[in-house]
């Protein structure tokens, strides 16, 4: 009697994840992902093949798979069947490869860095598909890290926050629902053939995060993709030391990112989400209603048309009756007033122009007026505006009070190109629909050489995936920015005080030089 076919086909692409290419050669990457396949499926009932895919290894790792090739498991049947190729640095191309010598109806894909650690993970995978949605498409396990902790579960990419990892640093016990997500891991990424089939395959042009442009081809399709907490597994790329292939050089990142703006339309890790939104309006790839639900009609008023209450419930009163809030104003204030001091004025420059952002009821503007700083703050909701003048009317200053203005295209900051020096963004990227639209119309209105400042409250625990992630880690705001291009980090806001917020300072280049192709506007997607 034959071997029933397999339902499941495990497809391990392979370059250098032996012994010998870990940190300090203690590590056998690869011998530990099959030993852990053997020990977690050796009694699992599902029908299945493993087959792997060496893309010219240099390292120990060929002769291991070699080695398993030729053992035996569940009932006498080969452990895995093995594909030798030259060198293409490509993983695309093994990928597809692997897929069409295979037969399952899901395909998983296994990084050479990982480590399965459920048993009879196969028969809860075909579970997870049998009683999902017959259009559940796209499925990826519990992420861990070394330490145990949450790695990714799934990803974000449309996102206000752009391309980033949810519930990154959480304990593994505490995610454990399956969640709907953008994308899942492409170190083990399950999907079922049809989506493949329908999608036609891994993009041979993308040299790296193949899995984040077929998983988008998949939802534009229609399929859906969850991030399940039942299947669990440690993705230990850390341990393994730097590859020598093209597409780890910052050439190929740049290639590879380029690519993607091109076929999609849209920057891959910081996406302008108004350009998303005009370019798939209608498509299944809007599906998150909490990025691309219908937005509020406008700013909701401070006041119900009681003057009193709107003044007693301002961002004045609040700092004077609270000793937190006035200590949290007074960090924000004191941030400008450092930048401005480190900025070099000879005695024929014209004062240092500064714009607040989000300036809500002008007080912070106040106080740097106070200072005889040249301020304008500028605000999108209107009955803001009008507090903040009716309150500075009453003040005097050293030099000029601060304007005032209304930002009445959410879009656009109502400020001239290149007429301010500094740019202050206080907690508004964490709030912003779309992040990404702010800081660039940001570059557009400094000077050349000038600055933004960007702070940002630190993120919370909470159990809202969505929620818990509006909120930066200090890597996401530097990548985000470094995204957006045209930025000159000066400032790591990883060395920061952790009890105060994010801060992070940048100077404006011209977007020639970091040869970053900008996202068309939304009126150019149309």
């Amino acid at each position: 009697m034959s071997d029933p076919a397999p339902r499941i086909s495990i497809l391990i692409p392979n370059y250098n994840n032996g012994l010998a290419s870990s940190i300090h050669g203690k590590t056998d990457l690869i011998a530990d992902l099959l030993q852990s396949i053997h020990d977690t499926l050796g009694n699992d009932p599902t029908p299945l093949e493993v087959i792997a895919y060496d893309d010219g290894s240099t390292d120990d790792s060929l002769d291991t798979l070699r080695a398993w090739a030729k053992k035996t498991w569940r009932d006498n049947q080969p452990f895995l069947k093995l594909i030798e190729a030259k060198h293409t640095g490509v993983l695309s191309i093994g990928a597809n490869r692997l897929v069409r010598e295979s037969s399952g109806d899901i395909l998983v894909r296994l990084d050479g860095d990982t480590v399965m650690l459920t048993p009879n993970w196969a028969a809860l995978l075909c579970e997870t598909f049998d009683r999902g949605h017959p259009k559940l498409g796209v499925v990826g396990p519990k992420q861990l890290r070394l330490d145990g902790k949450v790695h990714a579960f799934g990803d974000w990419l449309l996102h206000p926050k752009g391309y980033h990892h949810i519930y990154a640093g959480e304990e593994r016990q505490a995610v454990d629902h399956a969640l709907e997500v953008d994308h899942v891991m492409g170190c083990f990424y399950c999907c079922k053939r049809a989506v493949y089939d329908e999608v036609g395959g891994y993009d041979e042009n993308i040299l790296r995060g193949q899995t984040v442009d077929f998983g988008l081809a998949a939802r534009l399709r229609g399929w859906s993709c969850f991030a399940i907490p039942h299947i669990e597994y440690t993705h230990r790329h850390g341990l393994r030391g730097a590859r020598k292939t093209t597409a780890d050089t910052d050439d190929g990142v740049a290639q590879t990112l380029d690519t993607f703006r091109t076929k999609w339309g849209f920057d891959r890790i910081a996406p302008d989400l108004d350009v998303v939104r005009e370019r798939y309006k209608g498509t299944p790839l809007l599906w998150n209603a909490q990025v691309f639900g219908t937005p509020p009609p406008g700013p909701i008023p401070v006041s119900t048309g009681d003057p009193q209450r709107a003044i007693e419930q301002s961002d004045w009163a609040r700092y004077g009756r609270d000793p937190a809030y006035k200590a949290g104003t007074d960090l924000r204030a004191a941030v400008a007033l450092q930048v401005m001091s480190q900025i070099k004025q000879s005695k024929s420059d014209k004062p240092k122009k500064l714009a607040l952002l989000g300036c809500r009821s002008g007080l912070i503007a106040h106080l740097l007026a106070g200072e005889s700083l040249s301020c304008t703050g500028i605000d999108t909701d209107p009955n803001l505006i009008s507090l903040a003048k009716q309150f500075v009317a009453s003040q005097t200053y050293p030099t000029s009070p601060p304007g005032f203005i209304h930002q009445s295209d959410p879009r656009r900051v109502p400020l001239e190109d290149g007429s301010t020096d500094i740019a202050l963004i206080y907690d508004q990227v964490e709030a912003h629909d779309n992040p990404v639209a702010l800081i660039r119309d940001t570059h557009r209105l400094l000077a050349e050489d000038g600055l933004i400042v960007i702070l940002t409250k630190r993120p919370e625990h909470t159990r809202d995936p969505y929620e818990a992630n509006r909120r930066y880690k200090a890597q996401e705001l530097v990548i985000q920015l470094q995204g957006v291009g045209g930025w000159n980090i000066l400032t790591d806001p990883r060395q920061g005080n952790p009890d105060h917020p994010l801060i992070i300072i940048a100077r404006k280049l011209p977007l020639s030089i970091t040869k970053k192709r900008q996202d068309p506007t939304p009126a150019e997607a149309a």
